[in-house]
């Protein structure tokens, strides 16, 4: 892939707008935009993004990069998929790949298999030994075309799968790559075998797996395919694909617990609804819904497993910045059977009318303590729930649930205050260690003072490398990270080789790839409101001299004590008086 073509295409896509799509908080903070990372769990955003260089970084995970590393991390692509995909987004023609690696190879014949098995699963149900199956699915009220629309499939007992691929022209590597296939004591099995199967796609609508339910006997009830190159439990959703522009015209989405749950609510039109794969909800989850809508509505089997597990799903929701309501549904019914007894205007009713989330975990509360409430028992339900309330990021909420508890439970608001703040100093109090000595403290402050510092210069000649030449001065000596000092001198070297750069992040990340992600955070710290680059560069270089010459001289004095008066070697005398007078210049 020519470079030019690479050029051409981060021009044409603004990577602020880019990252918008999935993370729609993002948002101006001076010449940058910031937003809680899509990468990890924070409460204090540390995510940034810049039109200006087209590149992020985020100072809590250390991931960065250009347009085409956001949209592999985030999406799971190779740099194929990510150059295909953002190329067709500028409207750029790509010359048609020579050349796939090995790794790039082993994605496409998986993504092959995948379909060639999704559409082979599919006619299954269909033909005549199908019969059982669909009368399974016709009793639970789904229409053939809810089966074509989902392509639901069936897996026969015979290992028919392996021949029919095979025959196909894929090999028993692609099997095994897909999860189709898996080695057992007894050779190569097929992975799903005897089960409906529902297709699961990402959320651009490429099949990445399946999952199964066991038609008969047998455990487990449900199956998925094991982890492979294309499928992780922990980024997929069920129905995303399908539900995606529909929770950004509803601005909300349910989440259901399982396959039949959001089928059927897309059958009855309710299109916003997805589910987890049978696993643990989880961050990565609630970031991908973060993508489409603030506000969620949980809605899981009112058994109690059900319930603690839709508290769980709430609170990771709410942790990662969205608003949430729980629902439940009467009588123990699943969404399908609701829906198909009472029809949807009633089942959106009680989506309507979904508790707030510390509604719910307050009435959870109530059913364990009977009324009337003993002080002790007030004292628990306010422990539990505080625990909750420190976990909303949104102050104004937070203050409102706070408000909630004590009219509630008819306790004076300051005291469920107090009980909150005691929660929050327990959650952030250090563990206690025995104190360490003074100097050692005083050692690591000044040893951030000089990566700080050092730091800034990086970043300044790489904004503005026609100075470089004011840091000729500068050794390895002067600076205390041997990392920073590698960087500064790949910086150096990149601005010989390109002299007429005005800024030398892409030039530097090529030279050093190994260090991609520290040199896009170098180059995304901001700069001081009155920056000018020569005085600051060179007075950033004469600090760094000075403190480098301030650390030799102390551990030369450190040295000289060892020889005991007047046993100093004269070289080593000689030296300390060599430092001690270019020091001088830098004494007023």
């Amino acid at each position: 892939m020519q470079t030019d073509t690479l050029e051409q295409i981060k021009d044409k896509i603004d990577i602020v707008e880019l990252v918008r799509q999935y993370v729609p908080n993002l948002k101006r903070a001076g010449k940058l935009y910031k937003a809680c990372c899509p990468f990890h769990h924070e409460k204090t955003p540390s995510f940034t993004c810049s039109s200006e260089k087209g590149l992020y970084y985020c100072f809590g995970c250390q991931e960065g990069g250009n347009i085409f590393n956001f949209l592999m991390k985030i999406e799971n692509l190779s740099f194929r998929e990510a150059l295909e995909k953002l190329a067709d987004m500028a409207g750029v023609e790509l010359e048609p790949a020579k050349l796939l690696s090995a790794d790039e190879q082993r994605r496409v014949n998986t993504r092959k298999v995948l379909d060639f098995a999704r559409a082979y699963y599919h006619k299954n149900l269909l033909s005549r030994a199908g019969t059982q199956a669909r009368t399974y699915v016709k009793s639970r009220n789904l229409t053939q075309e809810t089966c074509e629309h989902f392509e639901l499939g069936l897996s026969f007992d015979t290992g028919a799968l392996q021949k029919a691929a095979q025959e196909a022209g894929f090999t028993l590597e692609n099997l095994k790559d897909a999860g189709l296939c898996v080695q057992t004591e007894r050779g190569l099995r097929e992975y799903f075998r005897n089960r409906l199967i529902f297709p699961i796609w990402n959320p651009r609508g490429e099949t990445v797996g399946f999952g199964g339910r066991i038609l008969g006997q047998g455990e487990p009830k449900y199956l998925n395919s094991p982890e492979t190159i294309l499928f992780n439990k922990s980024h997929v959703l069920y129905g995303l694909n399908f539900a995606g522009p529909a929770m950004r015209k509803a601005d909300r989405a349910v989440l259901l617990e399982g396959y039949m749950d959001v089928i059927g609510c897309h059958q009855a039109g309710i299109t916003y609804s997805v589910a987890p794969l049978g696993t643990s909800f989880g961050e990565d989850h609630a970031r991908l819904l973060k993508r489409y809508t603030q506000n969620i509505i949980v809605l899981f089997d009112p058994d109690e497993a059900g319930l603690k597990a839709a508290l769980r799903a709430a609170l990771i929701l709410t942790e990662q910045g969205l608003f949430v309501k729980v629902a439940t549904l009467p009588d123990g019914l699943d969404p399908d059977e609701y829906i198909a007894r009472d029809g949807k205007e009633s089942f959106e009713k009680i989506l309507d009318n979904a508790q707030e989330l510390i509604a719910f975990a307050l009435q959870r509360q109530l059913e364990k303590h009977p009324a009337p409430l003993s002080p002790q028992a007030k004292t628990n339900i306010v422990t539990e729930l505080t625990q909750i309330i420190a976990k909303q990021p949104d102050s104004i909420v937070r203050r409102e649930w706070v408000k909630y508890v004590a009219e509630t439970l008819n306790i004076d608001e300051p005291l469920v205050q107090q009980r909150l703040a005691q929660t929050f100093k327990a959650a952030t109090q250090s563990p206690r260690f025995s104190a360490a000595p003074q100097h050692t403290v005083v050692r690591a402050d000044q040893a951030s003072t000089s990566v700080s510092a050092e730091e800034d210069l990086l970043s300044w000649i790489l904004k503005s490398p026609q100075h470089t030449v004011l840091c000729s001065q500068l050794s390895e000596q002067d600076f205390s990270s041997p990392t920073l000092w590698e960087l500064f001198q790949a910086i150096v070297k990149t601005h010989m080789q390109y002299p007429q750069a005005d800024n030398l992040t892409e030039q530097t990340a090529q030279a050093l790839p190994q260090q991609k992600n520290e040199i896009v955070k170098l180059a995304l710290l901001p700069t001081p409101d009155d920056f000018d680059p020569a005085r600051d560069i060179a007075a950033c270089a004469a600090k760094l001299e000075k403190t480098g010459l301030q650390r030799q001289l102390q551990r030369l004095t450190q040295q000289m004590k060892t020889y005991g008066t007047g046993n100093v070697p004269p070289d080593v005398f000689q030296t300390y008086m060599q430092l001690q007078q270019k020091l001088k210049k830098y004494r007023s």
